[in-house]
């Protein structure tokens, strides 16, 4: 007699292939839109972008906490914005040790090809989803990614043991 394998419905693993393919479309998407407006970003680069403009003048160590990224990957990401022309980055003036990214004439251009595409792409994706189910989505991947930052700074410690120990 042959089993029959069933994917669980519920927890983790009926969530991520969902979250998964959700992202890779809409990461799709933002490259297309990118790519016909004339800039060759990837889609963490058209992120930053965005973020950058509604928080002109933020500090490159503000802004990973904004993305959800370690310090690493801003730089990358920054050092291509700035390459590309999009992004500059400025010392503070009374702290030479912040360096702030700032939009240039450039970066403002391309926002304004870009982003009324990617409002309308945000449109189109939450539609028929009313303003709570939105608020709902929020809420849980809110608490999910604080949770696995939770197990992040457990496994870290607990790294940081068997280091010690040895």
């Amino acid at each position: 007699m042959q089993k029959k394998f069933q994917v669980q419905n519920r927890g983790l693993g009926a969530m991520m292939p969902l979250i998964g393919c959700m992202t890779s479309r809409v990461r799709y998407q933002v490259s297309c839109i990118c790519e016909a407006a004339g800039y060759q970003l990837t889609p963490e680069e058209a992120d930053t972008l965005m973020l950058i403009h509604h928080c002109e003048g933020v500090p490159q160590s503000q802004l990973a906490k904004m993305l959800g990224k370690d310090k690493t990957s801003v730089t990358r990401l920054m050092n291509a914005l700035v390459k590309s022309g999009l992004v500059a980055r400025i010392q503070d003036e009374s702290d030479r040790r912040i360096v702030r990214a700032c939009m240039t004439e450039e970066g403002k251009k391309a926002f304004t090809r870009i982003f009324p595409q990617l409002k309308t792409l945000s449109d189109k994706v939450l539609d028929g989803l009313s303003e709570s189910d939105v608020e709902m989505v929020k809420k849980v991947i809110s608490q999910m990614t604080a949770n696995l930052a939770a197990l992040d700074d457990a496994m870290d410690e607990m790294q940081g043991e068997e280091v010690s120990s040895k």
